[in-house]
């Protein structure tokens, strides 16, 4: 009975979560995962696993054949397994790397734009 343009954040925000990583992130995701304190950002090409607070870092993942594949994975692993690539979950899950939220957001939001295929696009657009 939740309306479709409900946003998750009402319920889940804390009073330390920084809104431009999370903006930035909505205005491009398809879907939206709420899991534990983090939101999955289902984007077109891939998907990001994101705490919108400063001193934590963009998670990027390639897109997965199967969302419910991923999740089903992702649920089960720490950040911590995923960076020293435990039992090869970094590799299955797709992992890319991740972005640091710094003292500058717009320099975050220019990374994640080149790591998501924004700025390619449109480069190519414009050639």
């Amino acid at each position: 009975g939740i309306p479709g343009d409900f946003d998750v954040a009402l319920i889940t925000w804390k009073p330390d979560y920084d809104a431009f990583f999370y903006k930035q992130l909505c205005g491009r995701a398809r879907r939206l995962y709420l899991f534990r304190s983090e939101y999955i950002f289902d984007l077109e090409r891939t998907v990001v696993v994101e705490t919108p607070q400063l001193g934590h870092a963009t998670y990027l993942f390639s897109k997965p054949a199967s969302m419910s594949e991923f999740l089903a994975i992702y649920s089960t692993v720490t950040r911590e397994d995923i960076l020293r690539n435990r039992s090869n979950v970094a590799e299955i899950l797709g992992f890319l790397g991740r972005l640091i939220h710094g003292l500058k957001p717009q320099a975050w939001l220019k990374d994640l734009k080149a790591r998501v295929g924004e700025i390619a696009d449109y480069v190519e657009a414009h050639d």
